[in-house]
């Protein structure tokens, strides 16, 4: 008999991804079979092989952009061109926002909103709620309640927030984020380390910007998520808890990072980011094993407003060479949320 548990997420699911019940799972072009084209999908067969998941995340931070109206004003309409570009080439926009949260109040324009009402969705980009460097005696009670303020913020205007990013800490990170009721993260960087008793390559980082590289580091590790228990074990899977979504290296910087640059935070887009996005998008489907739900979640700050020519010619090489095939499919964050509940 079918477990209704299942049934109802993957009700959920099918949903979320904007599929239409039909008879039989759909085959990719790759022979895998992806979970919301059957209509009576549950559980991820062992044999399957699933498309990849592929979302985008932005960070909506750069106090400086936000100093007063008319700035304001012109990072909403670059926030509106790029959705818009996106959408445009069958792509879609996780907004993980950070200071607009406050100046969208401030201004009586709810942006975060109008981006969800139309198809994208909408994160916590916890500025000030992990590494807090001016507080010597930073617990992890003073970032379970600053998570709290901020969620609280942020659902002020209306929107549904289920995961948090930037929220890397010395303190226990995890603990603090299930106490705030966020689902999952997003963002995870080599910092995250510092709250490990063996913090490894953490040990010598002296803030986020020093060691910003992606955690894991490898593309065949950074496709699965995980759910971890606490901060002093969250490297290690366990059966609940908070979802690790892990992050690749922002996009402007993917040249940089193949290159060698280690840890690079300021980079510009170029068509050479474009090459090595590419690379790891092939690395990514080549990597897929059956049975497993695989993500690979791209990342940039919207501290500069996206390059359009460049992002533009890259999601349609995306879309051309992955979506079209069925190789890969366009998701949002919550989506990845519950389609990891379908993975056995």
């Amino acid at each position: 008999m079918r477990n209704p548990w299942v049934a109802a997420v993957a009700a959920l699911v099918l949903s979320a991804c904007g599929s239409s019940r039909v008879d039989a799972p759909g085959k990719t072009a790759d022979g895998g079979t992806s979970v919301d084209a059957g209509g009576e999908a549950s559980v991820i067969s062992p044999t399957e092989i699933q498309p990849l998941y592929l979302a985008f995340t932005f960070h909506l931070e750069a106090p400086e952009l936000l100093v007063d109206k008319t700035t304001f004003d012109r990072y909403v309409t670059n926030i509106r061109s790029t959705a818009a570009l996106f959408h445009a080439n069958g792509a879609i926009v996780t907004w993980e926002a950070a200071e607009i949260v406050e100046k969208s109040k401030t201004y009586d324009v709810n942006i975060l909103k109008e981006l969800e009402s139309n198809g994208d969705a909408i994160g916590l980009h916890a500025n000030g709620a992990g590494y807090v460097p001016t507080d010597r005696n930073y617990t992890t009670e003073k970032m379970e309640a600053e998570l709290l303020k901020q969620r609280a913020n942020i659902e002020a205007l209306g929107v549904t927030v289920r995961h948090v990013s930037n929220i890397c800490s010395s303190v226990d990170w995890v603990k603090a984020v299930q106490t705030a009721k966020f689902e999952a993260v997003t963002g995870v960087i080599e910092y995250c380390l510092k709250s490990l008793p063996d913090q490894g390559a953490g040990a010598s980082c002296t803030g986020p910007q020093y060691c910003h590289t992606a955690y894991p580091y490898e593309i065949k590790d950074m496709i699965s998520s995980w759910y971890a228990e606490s901060g002093s074990n969250w490297t290690t899977p366990a059966s609940t808890g908070t979802l690790v979504l892990p992050t690749a290296n922002p996009v402007p910087c993917s040249a940089e990072v193949a290159s060698g640059v280690v840890s690079p935070t300021q980079c510009g887009y170029g068509n050479d980011d474009s090459a090595a996005t590419l690379a790891q998008i092939e690395s990514a489907v080549s990597a897929r094993k059956p049975g497993m739900v695989h993500s690979h979640v791209l990342v940039a700050s919207f501290g500069q407003t996206p390059n359009a020519q460049v992002v533009g010619a890259l999601l349609q090489e995306i879309k051309t060479k992955y979506v079209d095939s069925g190789k890969a499919k366009w998701v949002k964050v919550p989506d990845l949320i519950d389609l990891r509940k379908l993975q056995p």
